[in-house]
């Protein structure tokens, strides 16, 4: 049976695929030209998801253990009372979401670490495959990683917030894949100019 990260990796491939298909028909259509699948371009940016999708993985797992997103509360004194009084299982206790700790994950992979990491190893690898030169690829490291960013916070935020308090960790990596099919797409037309 594969594992949880397996699952997450074939997933987040196949919605790159998605979205690398969809950013090749989008860039035939504002050039006015006929779609022709380019194989290339496709593999490259499928390949550096199944790089880059286990540490993203594993990423998200640290900082879920760093930081949880939901405290458990033991069981109060009343609830064991109660337990023992109806010879019943007393009810688990909804868990409360840690904001602190959800801001921090937030802050870390979205607006910081998380962010310049997976945009510095997407043209790094993407310049490898591509087989550009150190020059090129430093270039483009150096010109493009700040306005991709910048780009990044229209929309990751927002998925991050939700990711954090509402999606369980083992799942996070394909709804953030999901979320970033729109964001698959720009980032082709990005791997397509550079």
């Amino acid at each position: 049976m594969p594992s949880q990260m397996t699952k997450a990796t074939l997933a987040a491939a196949g919605l790159s695929s998605a979205s690398n298909i969809l950013a090749q028909f989008l860039e035939a259509y504002r050039d006015s030209r006929p779609f022709a699948f380019d194989i290339a371009n496709f593999l490259r940016f499928v390949t550096v998801t199944f790089i880059t999708a286990p540490p993203n993985y594993m990423w998200q797992q640290l900082l879920e253990r760093t930081f949880p997103a939901y405290e458990r509360k033991a069981p109060t004194t009343s609830d064991v009372e109660k337990q023992n009084a109806s010879g019943e299982d007393a009810p688990e206790r909804k868990p409360k979401l840690n904001l602190r700790n959800t801001m921090a994950k937030w802050f870390i992979d979205c607006i910081t670490l998380g962010a310049v990491f997976n945009t510095v190893a997407f043209f790094l690898l993407m310049g490898i495959m591509k087989r550009q030169s150190a020059d090129q690829i430093g270039s483009n490291v150096r010109n493009e990683t700040i306005p991709v960013i910048v780009a990044g916070y229209k929309i990751w935020p927002f998925a991050s917030i939700i990711s954090f308090s509402c999606v369980p960790v083992e799942k996070r990596i394909v709804f953030l894949n999901f979320v970033g099919l729109l964001w698959g797409i720009y980032m082709s037309l990005v791997a397509s100019r550079v």
